[in-house]
């Protein structure tokens, strides 16, 4: 016999949200877990002492950390969820009579209230604190990497604009040993002018910037959606995975630029006693070699592949360090010319020069690739120096 359901809509209940939201319900997890207390004590100094009573504040960053948890975007549409899911209201604190905030109250709060604060940030590090008191966190082993967030800008809406380039210490130590070797080269009256003119590099370059949301970058990578993005570049702890840092930066930025500096953060913010970091090519410069090895970090850093990796691993010769210059086994000088920088990679060679009627009356094997050039990197002496 078919059943026929009556309108039960207007019945009186008593009803406990808890008994509604599953055992097994993430949101439960989290609340369980998490004393969300500690929120209270870090927003005092937001709020006036005396007025109307606000909006609570753990609250609104309930509601907040819903929205990302679950993939809701836009405010007005989280507003509209939290009204009609009992677990999103059971975590809330909500009755089913309370009142849902307006959305504009969330929205106003993060743009005004919380802005030039950095609350966000102290939150986060808090619950990272947490995670590493009770052992989840150790930082004995680190992956890093970026992932590309769009912005909400036309790549049509742009205009050219100058910047400054700041190059990092390491950088200026080794341009300055690149002079101080090209300066010892040219004043040495046994040697002939040989080689190229090192480039003068602009302190200034020209990027295209976004006129809607400047603080964008425009990313044009291989394998990668062309327009204005930003970078979040992402640091976990690989015991349990959870993320232990995050730090966004327009998208024309390099990955391997904020890399150390977030280590260093890190070290010091947490107390970490870093390990190992793993990462890919993106980070493989001289300069995050560097200064891994300061801060005693052993790197496992995908390589670029390169003409310096390719010569030194395919060819042997003799240094003679007191005239410094290669020997060939017929006893063929490769005298050192000139000191070459290496963009993709952020490094400088020196360049060692084989003479065209050596190489060209030569039967063996060991000749230099490249035309009689020998690549050979010089920045180890530096680092050694540093």
């Amino acid at each position: 016999m078919m059943g026929i359901d009556g309108d039960k809509q207007h019945q009186f209940m008593f009803l406990n949200l808890d008994d509604l939201v599953p055992e097994n319900h993430f949101l439960r997890v989290v609340r369980n877990k998490i004393d969300f207390s500690f929120i209270y004590e870090k927003v005092q100094h937001l709020y006036s002492p005396v007025g109307r009573r606000s909006v609570d504040p753990v609250l609104l960053m309930k509601m907040i950390l819903i929205g990302y948890l679950y993939g809701i975007p836009s405010e007005r549409k989280l507003e509209q969820e939290i009204q009609v899911n009992l677990a999103y209201r059971w975590f809330l604190g909500l009755d089913l009579a309370d009142t849902v905030p307006d959305h504009s109250t969330l929205s106003q709060n993060r743009r005004r209230r919380f802005k030039e604060s950095h609350i966000f940030q102290e939150i986060f590090d808090h619950i990272v604190s947490e995670c590493i008191r009770t052992g989840l966190v150790t930082g004995e082993i680190i992956v890093v990497d970026s992932t590309h967030i769009k912005a909400n800008a036309s790549i049509n809406r742009s205009e050219k604009v100058l910047v400054e380039k700041k190059p990092t210490e390491y950088l200026e130590e080794l341009e300055k040993e690149a002079r101080r070797i090209k300066k010892d080269r040219d004043n040495d009256p046994t040697r002939k002018k040989r080689g190229r003119k090192p480039k003068t590099s602009p302190p200034e370059k020209e990027v295209k910037q976004s006129t809607t949301d400047p603080e964008s970058g425009l990313l044009n990578r291989p394998n990668k959606p062309k327009g204005f993005h930003y970078l979040a570049h992402t640091s976990v702890d690989v015991k349990h995975g959870i993320i232990t840092d995050i730090h966004v930066t327009a998208a024309n930025v390099n990955d391997h630029e904020p890399f150390i500096k977030r280590l260093q953060i890190q070290k010091e913010k947490f107390g970490l006693h870093i390990g190992k970091v793993g990462a890919d090519k993106g980070y493989d410069r001289s300069g995050v070699h560097h200064e891994l090895e300061n801060l005693k970090i052993t790197g496992y850093i995908s390589p670029i592949k390169g003409v310096i990796d390719q010569t030194e691993r395919s060819v042997q010769f003799t240094f003679d360090e007191m005239n410094d210059a290669y020997y060939c086994s017929n006893g063929k000088a490769l005298q050192f010319t000139h000191v070459k920088w290496h963009s993709w990679k952020q490094s400088y060679s020196k360049i060692y020069a084989a003479q065209t009627k050596d190489c060209k009356s030569c039967q063996t094997e060991e000749k230099p690739p490249f035309g009689g050039f020998l690549l050979v990197l010089f920045q180890h002496e530096v680092l050694k120096k540093g």
